[in-house]
């Protein structure tokens, strides 16, 4: 059997697993998740939509799977994608979830034994924006409207062929707002996807450090700049000159932001004060912008539910996570449970989060135990409801690749589908509904005795789209069902 060229790319280094727990608190989750009887959807329930890598041209590389980005991206009722071509040309596509329905909107040549490199693509309205490294004008800043003619440079922002660098590129009330830096200074820009209509509303403070996080709120994108004068403050941009100012003034010093996530209508983040551990909200006002508590230890952030924000929290004592959570009136924290950690005993294998998301009035996430080396002994997934009864351990392992880390994504409609495996190798799509019962896999996709590496989840319609790796030896577009259900089933491994 031959294998598969994303294989070798991706270069994914695995890890065994396989030693007993340790003791863990007495409110202590349900960790029964492999002692079940889990379920198998027949073949059929996720099917290839169309071949974008035809053989001989692959590798394949998908634009935002490295960097983490979003891959496939929503406007017109459509999901737009770039795909570059090892030895060959980058493809902006669309799809709308059939094979007739799928097909390129622009090719770019580089004339080189090397693909242009695309990404960064982000929906405003019916346009598609994103960046490219052309022949002539080196990286600048292009656009969409979902057809050939109509996809062209929005601006050479640094004329001939050196680059323009963008960051925090976002969609902000009907228009595309983003950061470029010159000469060490940021400046806030605004698209509507023309040249005209390409313009700078203002300079942010000279000296300022760019923290790579920001945060839309309301109607606003918020950033956080420090430096060692001014300390760390947070900002806000609606994409105008007026619109663009200090919301307020963190800290003294310059301090690291981690962590962000929303709770309805309010932003959240993290704060690494030294020793202290800070959870945030902001709604984009200096009043509303508060800490609602801080922790002695390090703070990752799981999400809200209701009127809480839940955290995991490192205890160095027992080498485990404790989740905990913190009043969005006016914080105090409280205790919920403790995640067992079966290589507690050994100093080298901490735990830390890899992904979260919410689904059904639950919170989901990714726990990853640490090894000698880059990859991850085990990956395991979580869900809780925000109490120590309804927190537990689903499945595991996950993916265990030093590169490539599992995706977790609610498809709105019931389950969340993730990477999994039976035995930490051949990562194929699986999903859950929120207990051990109802978890299983959903496709086994790559040939043989390889995995699929799904990636790239996004919803169209009633179906989600994806990329896995098959029999065609690359990875290619997939779709599946955003609603269904399996029958209890062996997954055995392959």
């Amino acid at each position: 059997m031959r294998a598969i060229s994303w294989c070798v790319i991706a270069g994914l280094t695995l890890a065994g697993c396989g030693v007993s727990p340790d003791a863990v608190d007495s409110r202590a989750p349900v960790t029964d998740g492999q002692e079940v009887t889990q379920q198998a959807c027949p073949p059929g329930t996720a099917s290839r939509v169309k071949v974008i890598t035809p053989s001989g041209t692959g590798p394949v590389i998908i634009s935002g799977r490295a960097s983490g980005d979003e891959q496939l991206v929503s406007a017109q009722g459509k999901l737009f994608f770039a795909a570059a071509l090892s030895n060959g040309p980058t493809v902006l596509w669309r799809t709308d979830g059939t094979p007739a329905g799928t097909s390129p909107v622009k090719v770019f040549f580089s004339g080189v034994q090397s693909p242009l490199e695309l990404y960064g693509l982000v929906a405003v309205g019916n346009q598609i924006f994103f960046q490219i490294d052309t022949p002539g004008f080196g990286q600048e800043l292009w656009v969409s409207d979902g057809t050939e003619p109509g996809t062209r440079l929005v601006k050479d922002l640094t004329p001939g062929p050196a680059s323009t660098f963008l960051t925090h590129v976002n969609a902000v009330n009907g228009r595309l707002v983003f950061i470029r830096e010159v000469q060490s200074q940021f400046e806030v820009w605004r698209s509507d996807g023309t040249a005209a209509g390409t313009v700078k509303v203002a300079t942010l403070p000279q000296g300022s450090q760019l923290s790579y996080a920001s945060l839309k709120v309301g109607n606003a994108l918020h950033l956080f700049l420090s430096s060692a004068s001014q300390g760390t403050s947070l900002w806000r941009t609606d994409g105008t000159t007026a619109g663009t100012s200090l919301v307020k003034k963190l800290d003294a010093d310059a301090i690291h932001i981690d962590r962000l996530g929303h709770a309805g209508n309010l932003g959240l983040f993290l704060v690494d004060d030294g020793p202290n551990h800070e959870v945030w909200k902001t709604d984009g006002t200096p009043a509303g912008t508060v800490r609602l508590e801080s922790f002695g230890r390090p703070v990752s952030l799981l999400g809200a539910l209701g009127s809480f924000v839940y955290v995991a929290t490192d205890d160095a004592a027992t080498n485990q996570f404790r989740v905990e959570r913190v009043s969005l009136s006016g914080g105090g924290k409280t205790f919920i449970t403790g995640l067992p950690n079966r290589y507690a005993s050994d100093p080298d294998a901490t735990p830390y989060l890899q992904r979260t998301t919410a689904s059904g009035g639950k919170l989901y996430f990714t726990v990853a135990i640490s090894s000698l080396g880059p990859a991850p002994r085990d990956v395991e997934l979580w869900v809780t409801d925000g109490t120590a009864t309804g927190t537990r351990l689903l499945h595991h392992p996950l993916s265990l690749g030093d590169e490539y880390i599992s995706p977790l994504f609610a498809t709105g409609a019931g389950p969340v589908l993730f990477a999994g495996s039976v035995d930490g190798a051949y990562v194929e799509p699986w999903f859950t509904q929120g207990t051990p019962g109802t978890t299983g896999l959903l496709a086994d996709i790559g040939p043989g005795s390889y995995g699929s590496n799904p990636d790239g989840f996004a919803r169209l319609g009633s179906r989600v789209l994806f990329f896995a790796g098959d029999d065609t030896g690359d990875y290619q577009l997939w779709s599946a069902p955003a609603s269904f259900s399996c029958p209890p089933g062996p997954v055995a491994p392959k």
